[in-house]
């Protein structure tokens, strides 16, 4: 296409959709704070909020749109940091934090099934490495579900 995100306009998208996933994250802890006899939300709930605002943070399906039009407009050295380093933390809080298994499942299949259908047909290389990188992430996902330990040797 003829358009081209310019490199402000990538920096906006970045830090809104961060500081939107950011909001969720400090509304999650505040709601585990305040959770009392007269205001009843389950800590699955709130589990699950944080755990969404987190896979947005790391660009996971179906929270991902941000993330591959981000990949492309980014040089290749900013490029390759958010697809490794900025998702570091967020793999980290997801380690220790309690998760919603259905949640969790769904956003492991929809990341997989999503990445690899979109990346079929993908002639620039930073999208591709974008939807594998949604890829891996599932495939992470999926290692913390079954052995933290695992998962620790393996990143």
């Amino acid at each position: 296409s003829s358009y081209s995100m310019s490199s402000s306009e990538a920096m906006m998208k970045y830090f809104f959709v961060q500081m939107i996933s950011s909001m969720l994250i400090l509304f999650s802890i505040l709601l585990t704070l305040l959770k009392s006899e007269f205001f009843q939300i389950s800590n699955l709930w709130i589990m699950t909020i944080m755990n969404s605002a987190l896979f947005m943070k790391m660009g996971m399906a179906p929270f991902h749109f941000w993330f591959i039009e981000l990949i492309e407009a980014l040089s290749w050295m900013m490029s390759l940091i958010l697809l490794t380093w900025q998702k570091i933390a967020p793999m980290i809080i997801l380690l220790y934090n309690k998760m919603n298994l259905t949640f969790m499942y769904s956003i492991i299949i929809i990341s997989m099934l999503i990445s690899g259908i979109m990346s079929w047909n993908q002639v620039s290389m930073k999208k591709i490495l974008a939807y594998s990188s949604i890829n891996h992430m599932s495939w992470m996902m999926s290692i913390i579900l079954m052995n933290q330990f695992m998962w620790m040797i393996y990143f």
